[in-house]
Formats: structure tokens, sequence, C-alpha cells
């Protein structure tokens, strides 16, 4: 965390995130210092204070009611990014700017709820009060955002921001489907109805919105989402689970066909560590068994490169091997997979996930560590780093996989998973029912 926070310190502070191979930083999320308020709760958990206090004390000066000329900026992004940092951060710090930054980070994205039926726009110009989002959202970009906003309501008392959370959950769970317990990756903002011509994923474009159903039912104790959760499970479950022949299982994708498609993306990683929560929770030991066994994907999808990193896509073959291939070599720097080992942990207490997650991390220290930080790599198959790397370290590297790391070596009493619930960013929120 030291070697990734001092070069984004060196050669991007303030800036939305390091550029590592240029030793530069850009402003791709609208200018708002994402990587600092995305780090700020990994800074004070890992008692680095005086990289923490330097960028609290920043926070001070970023202006979120404005971004650069003409930028529209995600609301789920600076959602889960901005807004959840800023209110993890607090809930290690209680420094009430940070709460402040926070609510103002709040009202500026509530403009984009302004729509027919409350489904917020995916885009918002900041600069322009009259502007307006594309008209479909994704499911994810629509779902995630119930416990950044409802977390915000209850520390700041402004019951308008958990209203406006939780009508866009009945929006969501009113619009008409075909399948129980599983839902299009795209909604209309202006009707609330559902595409017809979506796949269904707990992959990119709707993975996080499954994940709060659940976190919603922990924290704050509602029945309907824990109703709704256990549909979600069950019919993926039976829909979108599937084994090879070697029994490596794995959650693929419903194509509009009905066709189950073989294929699954290291942001579905996070789901075994959805279900072995949900186990503990709900007391569910079917579900425990499968997040084991898909945790055990997520691994072999790493530890059979050549650098033991994980591809961003693998697909499912009956080959008579091992039945697993990239289909997208790409490795982002991405946290699903040890996020995964951190709850397996946890819940288990078994010490293969810390040793999977330590060469997980040696792998990460060995062939993404550049001189000024930490860099994504173009294909894990290649152990050559020439022209192998990419200049790009996303802020979710500081928020998540180093925390999650982090946190899988650390004793059980550092943020317990049955006092804290962590948003979809990693960002630690007491549970208050």
């Amino acid at each position: 965390m030291q070697h990734a926070w001092h070069g984004y310190r060196t050669h991007a502070f303030g800036h939305d995130e390091l550029q590592p191979l240029t030793q530069s930083g850009n402003i791709r999320w609208g200018n708002w210092s994402i990587s600092l308020l995305d780090a700020l709760d990994s800074l004070k958990l890992m008692e680095l204070h005086t990289e923490y206090a330097e960028a609290k004390a920043h926070v001070r000066n970023i202006d979120f009611t404005r971004s650069p000329h003409g930028f529209t900026i995600s609301v789920f992004e600076m959602t889960i990014r901005a807004l959840g940092g800023l209110l993890g951060a607090y809930e290690l710090d209680h420094d009430p700017l940070l709460l402040q930054k926070a609510e103002e980070v709040g009202r500026t994205l509530a403009r984009a709820f302004d729509t027919p039926t409350g489904l917020p726009y995916s885009q918002l110009d900041v600069n322009n009060p009259k502007s307006s989002g594309a008209g479909m959202a994704s499911l994810a970009e629509a779902g995630t955002m119930q416990l950044e906003f409802k977390q915000l309501a209850q520390i700041s008392g402004k019951r308008e921001f958990w209203d406006m959370a939780e009508r866009v959950s009945d929006v969501l769970e009113a619009g008409s489907r075909t399948h129980t317990g599983l839902y299009p990756m795209y909604i209309s903002v202006l009707t609330g109805q559902y595409a017809k011509w979506t796949e269904y994923t707990v992959g990119a474009m709707a993975d996080s919105f499954y994940e709060y159903m659940l976190k919603q039912y922990i924290m704050h104790g509602d029945d309907k989402y824990r109703t709704r959760y256990i549909a979600s499970v069950d019919a993926i479950t039976s829909t979108l689970v599937g084994r090879t022949k070697g029994n490596l299982a794995f959650v693929g994708r419903l194509a509009n066909d009905g066709r189950l498609v073989r294929e699954m993306e290291h942001l579905a990683c996070f789901y075994p560590g959805l279900l072995a929560l949900g186990a503990q929770v709900l007391d569910r030991p079917q579900d425990l068994l499968l997040a084991e066994e898909l945790t055990h994907t997520c691994f072999v999808a790493y530890n059979m490169t050549a650098t033991g990193l994980g591809p961003e896509h693998v697909y499912f073959i009956d080959d008579g091997g091992l039945g697993i291939s990239p289909s997208d070599s790409r490795y982002m720097l991405r946290p699903e997979t040890v996020e995964s080992l951190f709850v397996m942990y946890r819940i288990t207490g078994d010490q293969k996930y810390q040793e999977w997650g330590w060469q997980i991390f040696e792998s990460i220290e060995q062939y993404a560590r550049v001189e000024h930080g930490y860099a994504a790599l173009v294909n894990v198959l290649q152990t050559n780093m020439t022209s192998n790397l990419e200049d790009s370290m996303e802020s979710f590297f500081l928020a998540e996989t180093l925390k999650y790391l982090y946190l899988l070596f650390s004793p059980p009493t550092v943020l317990p998973l049955d006092e804290y619930v962590f948003t979809t960013e990693a960002h630690p929120f007491r549970i208050i029912k």
C-alpha cells in the first residue's frame, strides 16, 4: 500500500488516477481525486497516519459541484468510489469534514434521480443543472447505491436520501421479468421496464445489484431483501451455474436464446464470497459448499497462468484437461478473487485461503509492481514484461485489492463480518439495524 500510495502522491496527487508508466495522473472520473477518496479508509485502516492526514486535508479542497467543462460523471462509479469512500473513512474516523463532503457528493448525485421513475440516469453533467442522461441504465448502475445513500441518510439524519434509495429498489423489483430471481441487465429509467433483449449475469452490468440484496438485509434487517436474495441465489444456482467434466464449477451467462454461455468474468469472482456470507447469515450450508467450489475455480484461473495472475475472462471447455482457458487475458489489478478469499477465510478458518492469497500477492509483486506504483497487465500468459504492462492503476486497487489482502492476514477482530458490511468498493459500514 505504501508503494502504491507513494507513486500516486508523487506523480498524481489530487488527480483521479495514477498512470505509473508515464508517471502522470489523469482526470478520467471528473477530477474528483477519486483514487484519494477511494483509498482513504485503506490508509486509515493500515495505520498510515501521515499519508491519511495529508489525503484527508486535501478532501476539504475538492469541489463536488464541478467537473471539467462538458464532462459527464458516472453516477454509479461516483456513488461507490467517492460517496462510499468518504463514508467508509468517516466510519473509521468520525471527522465531521468527511460527513460534510459526503453530503456534498450525495446532493450532487441526487440530481440524477430526478426522472419519471426515480431510477438514476447513468451519467450526469454536474455543471449543467438541466442535463439528463440516456434512457437506459444497467442493473448495476441502477441497483448499486442503496447501501451508500441509506448510510448517508442514517448518519446525516437526511431522510430524503433513504427514500430516494428505497424507491429505486421498489422500481427494480416491480419491472416485469421472465425468470423469477433473475433480473435483465438493462432497464429504462423513463418507464421502469426491463429491456427484453438482454442477457442474465452476475458479472459486469449486474454484479453488485445481487450483492446489495443480501447486504441491505444484513445492514437494516428488512425481510424483503432477504426474500429477494434467496430467490436470486436459487435462480442463479439452477440457471447460471455450470460444471466442466473435470468438475470445475462456474457462473456463466444466460443468453437471450436460453443458452448458457460458459464464460466467467473476473468480476463474477465476488460471488463465492457473497454466497459464503449469505450461508452464514441465513443458515444455508448448501450455499457454502457452492462457494467453496467457485472460490477454487477463481483461484485456478490465477494458478494456471504463467504469471499467477487471473485473466479478465475465462471460458470453460471439456477438453480432457482442466477445462478452463482465458478468453480475455488482461489483468486489471481487480479485487474480486481476493475478496472471496478473505470472506472464505473469515467464515471457514481454512488456511488454504491465506495460502492462495499470499501466492496471488507474490505474483502481483513480481509482475505488476513497477518503479512508481503498480500496473495492469496486457496478457497474464506472458512473463516477458516488455510491452506487457498498461499505464493504469485503477482506484479500486487501493480501495479493494490491497485492503482485502491486508484483511486476509489480519486478526478476525479487525472489521469483523458480524459488525461491518463492506460495500461493493470494500468500504466498511458498521451494521445498524
